[in-house]
């Protein structure tokens, strides 16, 4: 093997010039979006209490909502800002569930198993 041979050369020599450190921002709020609304309480207590509810049942999903406000009110740690996204999760399924008028459809889905006027497979087996 000889120096200038590149097959069987492990050593690290740089080819391309060395790229220069990146400055981080001195405004560590710059990132977030000015524009953006914060979720309502009842939101923010809808999503805790369901987590609660899903993890520990109906005690903790009390004890979880009123304890969700009140880090999402007071806390702009990171546990207020967990606490905001699932406020924020909570009402962006609420919109959506009033847009495609989910109450209304599951109403007339449970109208639907206990009356008998809209059931064609009763009436055909008369």
């Amino acid at each position: 093997m000889t120096g200038k041979d590149t097959a069987y050369d492990y050593s690290y020599d740089p080819r391309t010039p060395v790229v220069a450190e990146a400055v981080p921002s001195t405004d560590p709020d710059s990132y977030y979006d000015k524009d953006e609304q914060r979720p309502s309480d009842c939101a923010i207590m809808a999503g805790c209490g369901l987590a609660g509810w899903v993890v520990c049942g109906p005690f903790l999903a009390i004890i979880a909502a009123l304890g969700g406000k009140y880090a999402a009110d007071r806390n702009q740690g990171p546990i207020g800002d967990s606490v905001r996204a699932v406020g924020k999760i909570a009402a962006a399924a609420g919109k959506k569930a009033q847009e495609e008028r989910l109450f209304c459809k599951i109403k007339a889905a449970i109208r639907s198993l206990f009356s008998k006027d809209d059931c064609n497979h009763c009436a055909k087996q008369k």
